[in-house]
């Protein structure tokens, strides 16, 4: 079973090689030219990119681009990730340089992961982090327990599909 693994992997590597290389190009909703998989380096890390729909509207680059990290850990977050907007607690806290500000004013949120070692709860899910780099603002498991007064439950089936999500508008 190991050593067939072993093979489709090399044949996935292979495969990619051939498209980086030969594969043909096409065009993206924001102008760029682009081969089909392409193989990127975010952050340090490398990956074969290759677009989910026929037309893109984002090329590799721009996606790649639009990549920030972490106000709390630094671990990358890419377009489509779920973020949180948590604000600083200490008085003496240094915003990290890598960090990206939501808001300044009342207080600074900042841009962070839901990964498990960063966010509290899957309840901070504030947005999503998207193209062309900015955040989609939406109501978070715990926003919508108080909005319909705690009295029902709330069941997300899955905080990381912004389908399911309640878009609020940029600024209230």
């Amino acid at each position: 079973m190991r050593i067939l693994r072993r093979i489709g992997l090399a044949l996935q590597r292979w495969q990619a090689i051939f498209y980086v290389y030969f594969g043909r190009r096409y065009i993206c909703g924001c102008g760029h030219t682009a081969k089909w998989k392409t193989v990127l380096t975010i952050h340090g890390h490398s990956g074969v990119y290759a677009p989910q729909s026929k037309k893109p509207d984002w090329c590799p680059e721009c996606w790649a681009k639009a990549a920030i990290k972490c106000a709390w850990c630094g671990n990358t977050i890419l377009p489509g990730d779920a973020i949180t907007l948590y604000i600083p607690t200490k008085e003496d806290f240094q915003i990290p340089e890598h960090a990206v500000v939501y808001k300044r004013e009342p207080q600074v949120q900042l841009v962070g992961c839901l990964g498990w070692d960063c966010a509290m709860s899957g309840a901070d899910r504030a947005g999503f982090w998207v193209m062309p780099g900015k955040v989609q603002r939406v109501m978070s498991p715990m926003e919508k327990l108080m909005a319909n007064g705690g009295l029902e439950v709330v069941v997300e089936n899955d905080l990381t599909d912004p389908a399911q999500a309640i878009p609020i508008p940029d600024e209230i």
